[in-house]
């Protein structure tokens, strides 16, 4: 990667941005389908680049969303555009067009970001749909995806990609380069793709569906996928690509710029996965394996980002199960830096977790109770009693920290408006009033915010069968907890746009039909006027899916067992 420098690649605030010559082997385009802020506080992708870039054979330059839909005019040459600001479909460092590279890999880790592909993809000189370029018979570049919405589901990433990455990506990612790219839409090209392991390759595979019924013919209902049959050579199903993370060479440096949403510290891996299985979660089901990093990589990534960054930022999706935490953590305050864990578990919350807090600076800390009462919250498999909620935010409170933000799901399968908003206000009501009992011992009282989100089923967890709640009766319920906390001090409620978790249930969960709407996308809409979108959302968004239904991300092999998950579904319906 060379020595640490500034500028160059892209603002001038960047650290361990890379410089090769254009001339090197093989050329990667990484694309993040959004902002830069947003994609240079994305520790997955910031790993990749580097690890392309550590390869002698291998160059990677960023593309993102430019935020102007392109409307600005292109540079006239390689490397003649502003480095400081993306411009769509050329990449930072060299202001080069995507259709210029060899491999354009996609990172995705939201599916509401599917919306942006084909703008980024077109602006680069690239055709967005995989059909389309295979039908052109024009060459282009190897279009590839990765990332955690399309190793969720790889079926909708694979719509404009030749390949997706499903499961951890390092070792197929070197493999892949190791292969070199092809003829996409050749055959046995694909076949060559489909035998690295945790790569689905779309183009290998052909659905064949229920026979539509007079009813679903009126209403513009979906047939239901019958299968995905895989053509000669190709894998059924593809297994998750799962690493012993204990085996994987130390990291090289990521990027670090101040220009971005986590731009004052730097982001280190701890762990993949979850030990907890809530029922709703994605990263605790998907690869049900909970596998942390030794202390000593982590440590290592730690110092070389020292001289630059002594806050660090600690990325996992359950952060205090990390084993060494406490020692790490430990270890950076005595040296005079600050922790920042991605995720904070009440139930692990004591004293000495506290004081790690309020000594880095922490103010506000995010709690996820899901559920307002305690009873329906052990239903989704998050056995966690509110106690440990509230003996949490009163220990926290003692040291100093006296805003929250509690995080709540709406909307969940079979629950009535009543309970769900009454539990929220109750529970909320509760928590504020132990916190001010001990605030005021501190001498102040911060805030306590609701952060009200719409459940969205997730593939391969046991509420993947669910239908989701009617963007009205979300609206209704978010109304209802504002106005039962509304008069309370100090409590403010957020709320994410129903109309958006509606889209995200709808690009999460279809199979590669979502390419009839995903062609009538703008960056970041779906309009609502979209041909043949309330039939797809009557099929795939607001349809309870039957238990020997054949659902679209079966092609990969991952995760619980489907009889196992759908015992758990039944049991929560009860």
């Amino acid at each position: 990667m060379g020595r640490p420098r500034r500028g160059g690649a892209g603002p001038a605030t960047e650290i361990f941005a890379a410089r090769k010559d254009w001339g090197v082997g093989i050329r990667v385009a990484l694309v993040y389908p959004n902002r830069y802020a947003a994609g240079m506080s994305n520790l997955g992708f910031l790993l990749i680049y580097a690890r392309i870039n550590a390869r002698p054979d291998a160059l990677c330059e960023r593309a993102f969303l430019s935020g102007d839909g392109g409307r600005r005019a292109p540079p006239r040459g390689p490397g003649a555009g502003s480095a400081k600001s993306p411009i769509e479909g050329r990449t930072l460092e060299s202001g080069r067009p995507l259709s210029s590279f060899d491999v354009v890999a996609i990172s995705l880790s939201y599916e509401n970001d599917l919306l942006n592909i084909p703008a980024i993809l077109a602006a680069g000189g690239i055709p967005p749909f995989r059909e389309d370029r295979g039908a052109s018979g024009v060459r282009y570049p190897l279009v590839v995806a990765g990332g955690f919405a399309a190793s969720l589901n790889p079926e909708p990433a694979g719509v404009f990609a030749d390949a997706v990455v499903v499961g951890d990506g390092e070792r197929a990612v070197d493999l892949l380069l190791d292969h070199g790219p092809g003829p996409a839409g050749d055959s046995g090209y694909q076949r060559e793709l489909s035998a690295i392991p945790g790569v689905y390759v779309p183009g290998g595979y052909r659905p064949e569906y229920e026979e539509s019924s007079p009813a679903e013919r009126t209403s513009g209902r979906l047939p239901a996928l019958r299968v995905m049959e895989p053509l000669p050579g190709f894998p059924f199903p593809v297994a998750r690509e799962v690493l012993d993370l204990r085996s994987l060479s130390p990291a090289p440096p990521v990027i670090l710029s101040e220009e971005t949403e986590l731009g004052r510290m730097s982001l280190v891996e701890t762990s993949r996965g979850c030990p907890r299985m809530c029922g709703f979660c994605a990263a605790a089901h998907a690869c049900p394996s909970f596998r942390e990093f030794p202390i000593d990589r982590v440590r290592a990534a730690v110092d070389a980002a020292w001289p630059h960054r002594r806050k660090v930022g600690l990325i996992g999706a359950a952060v205090l199960d990390w084993g060494p935490f406490r020692e790490l953590a430990r270890e950076i305050l005595e040296r005079g830096g600050s922790v920042s864990p991605a995720s904070v578990r009440a139930d692990l919350v004591d004293e000495e977790i506290a004081e790690i807090l309020a000594r880095s600076g922490h103010r506000t800390v995010a709690l996820a109770p899901e559920c307002g009462d305690a009873r329906l919250r052990a239903r989704v498999g998050k056995r966690v009693p509110d106690e440990a909620f509230f003996t949490a935010a009163e220990v926290l409170a003692r040291s100093g920290i006296v805003s929250f933000k509690l995080y709540f799901l709406l909307g969940l399968p079979g629950v009535p408006r009543e309970e769900e908003v009454g539990g929220i206000a109750q529970f909320i009501g509760t928590f504020r009033k132990r916190v001010l009992e001990v605030a005021r011992g501190v001498g102040r009282m911060g805030a306590v915010t609701a952060v009200l989100s719409p459940f969205v089923p997730k593939p391969f967890t046991p509420l993947q069968w669910a239908s989701m709640t009617s963007e009205e009766e979300l609206k209704s319920r978010e109304k209802g907890v504002g106005a039962v906390v509304r008069a309370v001090p100090n409590v403010r409620v957020s709320a994410s746009p129903p109309w958006d978790a509606v889209v995200q249930g709808y690009l999460g969960l279809s199979d590669r039909r979502v390419a009839d709407g995903l062609r009538a996308a703008r960056p970041g809409k779906l309009p609502r006027s979209t041909p043949g979108l309330a039939g797809g959302l009557a099929s795939v968004v607001f349809r309870e899916k039957g238990g020997g239904e054949f659902l679209p991300w079966e092609v990969i092999d991952g995760g619980l067992r489907k009889d196992a998950l759908r015992v758990r579904y039944e049991a929560f319906l009860r």
